[in-house]
């Protein structure tokens, strides 16, 4: 994809996260990687990041700062960098650190993300804050911290493969509140650049009786397959009923079930304990 290109398609849907390689892996120019320009408010994808001096790996370190923590880019470095196994760029960035100092420092690409969530995903009466990224071997990256756990105690995280046969792709993300479907939920939808398939996947951040002080883990709780190869699309819509906890998913199948034919189906599915199953009609 052509930088122009891809840097409208950012800006046109802020919600969007790319990190794919294509051609020879020792060949900076063959990794696509978002670009962020000064102005643009990120946030940090992990926890107890360390913002450098200089951009470079053993510079000093001017502050370690939790996930999810808002920044703003203040300058990007033209070149790209291979810092372990990411490609990406070096940003110069502003935060406010733990002790409330605001600091301007350097980050690497890999720990800024737009994706960002704050909820109370476990029903505990307490908010939780997640985000998504990509790694470096192309997987996403659902992190979801306790504020109030110790460090190193605090971060529950999920990988995903993405959809398709390449490396990484687009991520997109939003939060279906519960006041919509019953229980807080985090969707992630993959889309690869050169594919025609895709996903998109519903997350249940789950603590055992919703005990407070303690971190939970984070389930798939549904996975929907999508497909746009026409004469074949798959496509799916997908609604909640709040008061039982249910999922609506209506398939729109095109051609694949029956050529040149059309077929709707409709399924309903239950929440419970973190996952979604799917209801059986009584006969």
């Amino acid at each position: 994809m052509a930088p122009a290109l891809l840097l409208s398609l950012l800006l046109a849907q802020p919600k969007l996260l790319l990190y794919a390689a294509h051609g020879a892996p020792s060949e900076l120019a063959s990794y696509d990687v978002s670009t962020w320009e000064a102005g643009h408010r990120l946030f940090i994808a992990v926890d107890q990041a360390s913002l450098l001096e200089a951009p470079e790996e053993q510079a000093r370190v001017v502050a370690s700062v939790a996930l999810g923590t808002p920044v703003k880019v203040t300058l990007r470095l033209a070149e790209r960098s291979r810092v372990l196994d990411r490609v990406d760029h070096w940003y110069q960035v502003e935060a406010k650190a733990a002790d409330g100092r605001l600091v301007r420092a350097y980050a690497f690409g890999n720990l800024l993300t737009p994706l960002r969530y704050e909820a109370d995903l476990d029903g505990d009466g307490e908010k939780e804050v997640a985000t998504v990224a990509m790694t470096a071997d192309f997987k996403i990256r659902v992190r979801v911290m306790e504020p109030g756990l110790p460090l190193h105690q605090r971060v529950a995280s999920l990988d995903l493969r993405p959809a398709g046969e390449g490396l990484g792709g687009s991520v997109k993300a939003s939060l279906v509140p519960a006041k919509k479907a019953g229980v807080a939920l985090l969707k992630v939808e993959s889309i690869p650049l050169a594919d025609s398939s895709s996903f998109k996947v519903f997350l249940s951040y789950v603590v055992p009786r919703r005990a407070r002080g303690t971190r939970g883990s984070i389930i798939e709780s549904l996975s929907l397959r999508e497909r746009a190869e026409p004469p074949i699309v798959v496509r799916h819509s997908v609604s909640f009923d709040r008061k039982r906890r249910r999922l609506i998913a209506v398939e729109t199948n095109k051609g694949e079930l029956r050529l040149g034919k059309t077929v709707r189906i409709r399924r309903v599915y239950q929440w419970k304990d973190g996952v979604y199953t799917e209801v059986r009609k009584k006969r």
